[in-house]
């Protein structure tokens, strides 16, 4: 049972520290971007940096199986499903959160030169 417990919180644990290690300098560059100042970033990578680390070990803790089967193979298959489920749904909304920052901090005038511009080729 205590292999179980310990299962349930390294395979989330070690496929959000995977994304981390994938997406932290990225992620820096992009709040950096879209901090004007650059004194909101520091903030928005550690939100980030917990967003990462908690949607998959809760996904696990609220969705996996809650006892032990017979076979440790098949719990492990099981709470890495679940942790896979929570890394892309963090992932998901880390993409939604960016792409609205990105999309709202566009300049007006940038849109409307795209549609001059795009206008004037037909």
């Amino acid at each position: 049972m205590s292999g179980f417990i310990i299962v349930m919180i390294l395979v989330p644990a070690l496929c959000s520290l995977l994304c981390w290690f994938l997406l932290a300098d990225p992620l820096r560059q992009v709040t950096l971007a879209l901090c004007e100042s650059g004194e909101g970033a520091p903030f928005w990578s550690r939100v980030f940096l917990l967003l990462i680390l908690a949607t998959p070990l809760l996904t696990v803790l609220l969705l996996a199986p809650e006892h032990a089967s017979a076979s440790l193979w098949l719990d492990i298959r099981e709470i890495l499903k679940w942790a896979l489920i929570g890394v892309v749904a963090q992932l998901l909304v880390l993409v939604l959160l960016v792409w609205r920052q990105v999309a709202f901090s566009r300049p007006k005038a940038a849109g409307t030169a795209i549609a001059d511009h795009a206008g004037a080729l037909q």
